[in-house]
């Protein structure tokens, strides 16, 4: 399995030529006007994203590209450790002290 993408338009640089929607039309649909739009979500492996990288590289604008998905962090929240600081603590750096608590695991 490839890393996540998502398939992006550049829509100052597209100029409603079409291709795109006929190489990839599970992920690019078309306005009025003939200008691309793409779906927002990931591009799934296989197929449809054979078909996705098809319609970049024939897209005579260069208006379509690639980005990287990065997965959502974990749902985290930071604690601090003891009593909360007082005026003039350290509140990064050596002399503080943090804990990170996963809110979805039971065990705290």
């Amino acid at each position: 399995m490839s890393e996540p993408v998502r398939l992006v338009v550049d829509a100052a640089r597209c100029d409603g030529h079409g291709i795109c929607a006929l190489r990839c039309p599970e992920l690019v649909t078309l306005d009025e006007w003939g200008y691309a739009g793409v779906d927002p979500g990931t591009v799934p492996d296989g197929r449809v994203l054979r078909r996705a990288r098809r319609a970049a590289a024939a897209c005579p604008a260069q208006a379509l590209s690639f980005v990287a998905v990065r997965p959502a962090p974990a749902d985290l929240r930071v604690i601090r450790a003891g009593p909360p600081p007082t005026a003039g603590a350290p509140r990064n750096g050596p002399g503080a002290v943090v804990r990170v608590h996963n809110q979805g695991h039971a065990g705290g």
